[in-house]
């Protein structure tokens, strides 16, 4: 239906838990970002892999029809919200398509919704320089999971400065 659970990474106890979503090659630096999450900041994760926004937003609009037409009715739920309705944390997810592409879920995903993505031109000569240009690769998407928490929290910001320092990403590009 276009999103399945891939794995869960756990941590401690009282680890904040985040969700976060890839589709396409990026879905390896989403897992490689759950990992660093882990390992560099005690934060668990539930990593989804996403293999169509489309078909996501499709079913959300259907459920958004049927419910306007039964309004006496039970309201459907579209799969992504029927996924994430009892999963803790921000959502973030990355990909290599234009941001526009994986948000046509965010009506349905009632967390915190941060996408990353390759809006613009190429500007590079490796997948790893693109990512990066993008920011769209594991560091990143690092950052955007510690920003959610922190904007949920105001005294994790520290972690967000701290991630941006330890792997040496240029904040003022």
């Amino acid at each position: 239906k276009g999103l399945y659970l891939l794995r869960q990474v756990d941590a401690g106890k009282k680890s904040p838990r985040v969700q976060l979503m890839g589709s396409g090659t990026i879905l390896r630096e989403v897992i490689a970002a759950a990992d660093l999450l882990k390992n560099d900041f005690d934060i668990a994760s539930d990593i989804w892999s996403a293999t169509s926004f489309t078909e996501l937003g499709r079913d959300g609009m259907a459920c958004e029809r049927w419910n306007r037409m039964h309004p006496e009715a039970a309201p459907r739920l579209p799969f992504v919200a029927q996924c994430l309705e009892k999963r803790a944390g921000p959502v973030i997810v990355a990909t290599d398509y234009m941001r526009a592409f994986p948000d046509q879920i965010r009506p349905y995903v009632s967390q915190r919704f941060v996408t990353l993505g390759t809006d613009g031109f190429g500007r590079s000569d490796t997948r790893a320089n693109l990512r990066e240009f993008f920011e769209v690769n594991r560091h990143h998407v690092v950052i955007a999971t510690l920003s959610a928490l922190a904007a949920e929290c105001t005294k994790k910001k520290k972690k967000v400065s701290e991630a941006i320092k330890k792997y040496g990403v240029n904040a003022e590009k």
